[in-house]
């Protein structure tokens, strides 16, 4: 069957617009609407190209300027620049100061309430415990007071100890405090014997060994916790604060140890003859038997050997020895102890320093400072008059 054939659709074509009338176009009207209202588009223009003036000022005043970055040194002022830093970084060293040094409080009285402040640590006396002690911290220590040696140089290991001025940093330490009766009273002045040392008498008393005291007090209670510490107590007996061990610094021990002096004073013991004298005079009898014994010690010696020995034996790092005399256990003037020693250092892992102090001393103190100094150590005399110990 034939298909039957799709009719085919023809647009009519648009019909031109009739001409205008007045025969003006789209662009002659525009121009007379613009012509009419002038004055509206002049404003609308004037505005616009005030906006792109206005955005264009502030787009330009906004931006910084780049950075240039020079190497150091390549300005063309630099050489100028440095040498005025140096003029003004001295002018200012020259002006500047040290800090004011603290004023120790000094008293006249041992027994005087008054709290002395801790002393800054000065670099004197300072001694090392370790080997290669020719080099100290900063170099060879030199001890402070009226009579003094050389101390050592070392590694710097351990902590600082200040005893009476001589200063030496140690792991470990013992002291040794002479408290035999001269330590409380003057020697008298006999005569003179051959081939004996000559004895000066000095001005000793209660008040004297009580400025002792708390001058060994407070090197105890300044020990830092890392230390092990003993004291010995010596005279014609040697008494240890704790038998044959070293102890923590913590501050029981030190407390204790502190108790353990005062404990063997022998200021107590002169305390007790002075009362027993003022009863008498007044008239009081003593009770048979009694004595004026306080401290249950003998202290009509000073067995300077036997407490060293004693502090070998717990191999310290470092010895502190405070004391008024020449030996009664070591020979003659002290030399069969320096001879000694030399065999007990040889028997420590490593010899122990020996600082000394000569305290009010009337006699012996060649021996001491000799001691010292065979030993790496320094050597201190405390004379009457120093203000600084309260006397």
């Amino acid at each position: 069957m034939a298909s039957t054939p799709t009719p085919k659709v023809v647009k009519q074509p648009k019909a031109p617009k009739p001409p205008r009338e007045d025969g003006g176009t789209f662009w002659t009207d525009m121009w007379a609407k613009i012509v009419l209202r002038k004055w509206l588009f002049v404003a609308v223009g004037v505005h616009i190209i005030f906006g792109i003036v206005a955005t264009i000022w502030i787009i330009s005043s906004n931006q910084q300027p780049r950075k240039k970055f020079m190497a150091p040194g390549a300005g063309p002022d630099s050489a100028k620049q440095s040498a005025e830093h140096k003029v003004s970084l001295g002018r200012k060293q020259s002006t500047m100061s040290a800090p004011e040094q603290a004023k120790r409080v000094t008293t006249n009285s041992a027994f005087a309430k008054v709290a002395l402040p801790e002393m800054p640590e000065l670099p004197s006396a300072t001694t090392d415990v370790f080997a290669n002690r020719a080099i100290g911290m900063g170099g060879s220590g030199t001890s402070s007071g009226v009579t003094g040696t050389a101390g050592g140089g070392g590694s710097g290991s351990g902590s600082g100890i200040n005893f009476f001025g001589l200063r030496t940093r140690a792991k470990s330490i013992v002291l040794l405090v002479d408290v035999s009766d001269s330590m409380v009273m003057d020697l008298p002045k006999g005569p003179a014997k051959p081939g004996v040392p000559a004895r000066t008498q000095a001005v000793k008393g209660i008040q004297t060994y009580a400025a002792l005291e708390a001058e060994v007090w407070r090197v105890i209670r300044s020990l830092d916790a890392t230390i092990a510490f003993n004291v010995v107590c010596f005279a014609g007996d040697v008494k240890p604060f704790k038998e044959g061990i070293m102890v923590p610094a913590n501050d029981a021990q030190k407390e204790g140890a502190i108790r353990f002096i005062r404990e063997y004073s022998p200021a107590l013991n002169a305390i007790a003859e002075q009362r027993a004298k003022e009863r008498a005079a007044a008239g009081f009898q003593a009770a048979p038997g009694a004595s004026t014994d306080a401290t249950h010690f003998n202290h009509a010696a000073t067995r300077t050997k036997a407490a060293l020995k004693y502090a070998f034996d717990m191999h310290p790092d470092a010895i502190c020895l405070v004391s008024d005399g020449i030996p009664t256990d070591g020979g003659f003037g002290g030399t069969e102890i320096l001879a000694d020693l030399k065999t007990m250092q040889a028997a420590l892992p490593r010899p122990a320093v020996i600082n000394v102090v000569a305290y009010l001393a009337d006699g012996g103190q060649k021996f001491m400072a000799d001691l010292a100094a065979q030993n790496q150590g320094s050597f201190k005399e405390i004379k009457p008059g120093m203000s600084s110990f309260g006397f």
